[in-house]
């Protein structure tokens, strides 16, 4: 699904402006009710965002993100071994 958030946190990590959804400032919802007309007046827009969205998700699945994980500690473990 399209993303309409605040643009705080570590939101902007996942939803990219324009891209898998729109960024408000926080509190401006005529600003996030702008963003979802404009995504929602389109069915191919509102598709082509959707696919985004999935895709932004998917860099954040278990799979992704554990292996990457995984290398920092050993890295950081064997540098420690090393010393």
């Amino acid at each position: 699904m399209a993303v309409i958030s605040s643009n705080t946190g570590g939101i902007p990590e996942v939803n990219i402006h324009g891209v898998s959804g729109f960024l408000s400032d926080v509190g401006d919802t005529d600003d996030m009710i702008k963003n979802a007309l404009y995504i929602l007046s389109d069915e191919e827009r509102l598709k082509t965002f959707k696919n985004n969205a999935r895709k932004e998700a998917l860099k954040f699945d278990l799979h992704a993100i554990v292996p990457q994980y995984e290398k920092i500690y050993e890295d950081t473990l064997s540098r420690c071994l090393v010393l």
